[in-house]
């Protein structure tokens, strides 16, 4: 039997590493340690994004890197962030709460599936759309109410039910039709003479997320919501135009 290239098990290495983060942020979830546990949640994200990255700029693709990350996305971004919201704020809010918890798990598991299947998650040819809200970003939006109860903005308490329904808001995103921003895109190419702006936003970025990780975070986060009515408008355009 052919033994794989060295080349072709980084991307794969790298996707492990993600899901023994993954695995990590429920152990700590289970501990007590939420920012802990949350900080693993976002380096497996981290690792999600350099393993795609890593399998284009070595031609790595493979079957079994295919599977191995949607394996990882789900323990990593359904299981993992689903254990830390209801160990940090749910526990004592009842049925609801759970069952709002059990659609979240169950949707993430459905998109993965159809993602494997037959790549629904890329909208359009072009590639600048997603489907719904991919599983990642669906993690980080669900746990941003856990960001909230790190600088003591408990927005929920009043009304515990609110946080049930934002749960489920999110779910229903992840199997929704709704187009979201892509950067999966092969025409998305920096310009040199951008190159110096976009390398000083990104390391500002940087130093605030280093001195203001639950601030910015919640922040990004609040920007993708409100970009969605955005990226629906640009998808209509966009199909639109090539009709005409």
């Amino acid at each position: 039997m052919k033994k794989p290239a060295i080349r072709n098990l980084i991307p794969n290495l790298v996707t492990l590493s993600g899901l023994c983060f993954g695995i990590t942020s429920m152990r700590f979830a289970l501990e007590g340690q939420y920012q802990a546990s949350l900080i693993c949640i976002l380096i497996a994200a981290v690792c999600d994004l350099l393993d795609g990255m890593m399998a284009s700029l070595l031609q790595a693709h493979s079957e079994l890197g295919a599977q191995l990350d949607s394996l990882a996305d789900f323990v990593n971004f359904g299981i993992a962030p689903s254990l830390l919201l209801y160990m940090s704020l749910m526990s004592d809010m009842g049925l609801i709460s759970w069952l709002s918890l059990l659609l979240f798990i169950i949707f993430c598991c459905l998109r993965l599936a159809l993602f494997n299947i037959n790549n629904t998650d890329l909208m359009s040819k072009q590639n600048n759309f997603f489907k719904g809200v991919p599983t990642p970003a669906g993690a980080i939006l669900i746990l941003i109410p856990v960001t909230h109860s790190f600088i003591s903005f408990d927005w929920w308490t009043s009304h515990q039910n609110l946080l049930a329904f934002y749960t489920l808001t999110i779910s229903f995103l992840l199997i929704s039709n709704i187009p979201t921003y892509s950067l999966k895109n092969s025409s998305f190419q920096l310009k040199r003479s951008h190159s110096f702006r976009i390398l000083v936003v990104f390391f500002a970025l940087v130093l605030l997320l280093i001195n203001f990780l639950w601030i910015v975070m919640s922040i990004l986060a609040i920007a993708y919501l409100l970009s969605i009515p955005f990226s629906i408008n640009s998808f209509r355009k966009s199909k639109m135009s090539s009709v005409i």
